[in-house]
C-alpha cells in the first residue's frame, strides 16, 4: 500500500488556509444541522476539509468556495445516513445481551443526550418552536431546509448536488415547507413553547 502525498503550492496552500478560515464555522453548523450532535458535526467538518484540500486543484474560483464545501458535506452526510442504515438494528436498551462462552449479560448505557453550551448556542439561534419542528424532520428534509432556507444555496446548486431535477428540489421544499408550518401550528395550539422568545427563519419561497 502506497501513501498518497498531496502537493499543493505554497500560494495554494495560503489562500485554502484563508477559505478554510473563514468558511469553518458556517461549515460547522451546517455539518451540526444536519446531523444534530457535536461528535459527527467535528467528524463531517474535518472530513469535509481533509477532502477539500486534496481537490483543492478542482475547485473552480468562479463560484463561491462555500458552495464548493457544501456540496462536500452534503455527499458526507448522504454516505454517512446510508452507511448507518445498512448498520441499522432493533434493540432494545432494556433487554441484556448474553455474552458467547459466559453467564455475564452485558446491558447498554444510555448515552447523555443533554446538549453541551456550545450546542445550546447552535439549537437557540432559531426559535424555539421552529427547532422543535426541525428536529421532528427525516435526516433529507432537514438537508433541503439547511441548504435552502439557513445557508441560502440555490436551488440549481441543491439539485446538483443531490443529484435530482430542481423541480423536484422545488417540489420537496414545498411540501417540507407545509409540514414545518403545520408542526408550528400543532406545538403552539398545544402550548409547549413560550412565544417570542427568539427569532424564526424565513422559509425560502419554494413555488
Amino acid at each position: 500500500m502506497t501513501t498518497e502525498t498531496i502537493r499543493m503550492s505554497e500560494r495554494d496552500e495560503l489562500r485554502f488556509n484563508e477559505l478554510m478560515r473563514l468558511s469553518y464555522r458556517k461549515v460547522y453548523n451546517m455539518a451540526y444541522r444536519l446531523a444534530g450532535n457535536r461528535s459527527d458535526a467535528e467528524d463531517l467538518t474535518q472530513d469535509a476539509f481533509y477532502r477539500a484540500y486534496r481537490s483543492f486543484s478542482d475547485y473552480e474560483g468562479d463560484r463561491p468556495f462555500e458552495n464548493w464545501i457544501f456540496r462536500i458535506v452534503t455527499r458526507l452526510f448522504l454516505d454517512l445516513l446510508r452507511n448507518r442504515r445498512r448498520r441499522v438494528r432493533a434493540v432494545s436498551y432494556d433487554t441484556p445481551i448474553v455474552r458467547d462462552g459466559g453467564d455475564d449479560n452485558l446491558f447498554f448505557d444510555m448515552a447523555d443526550q443533554n446538549p453541551n453550551p456550545e450546542e445550546e448556542i447552535l439549537t437557540h439561534s432559531f426559535s424555539e418552536e421552529l427547532q422543535k419542528a426541525l428536529n421532528s424532520l427525516s435526516a433529507e428534509q432537514r438537508l433541503l431546509v439547511t441548504l435552502a432556507d439557513v445557508e441560502g444555496v440555490p436551488y440549481k446548486e441543491i439539485a446538483d448536488m443531490l443529484d435530482k431535477p430542481v423541480g423536484t428540489i422545488r417540489s420537496r421544499l414545498h411540501r417540507t415547507h407545509k409540514l414545518i408550518r403545520h408542526r408550528l401550528e400543532q406545538i403552539r395550539r398545544e402550548g409547549q413553547i413560550i412565544p417570542g422568545r427568539k427569532r424564526g427563519l424565513k422559509l425560502a419561497p419554494s413555488l
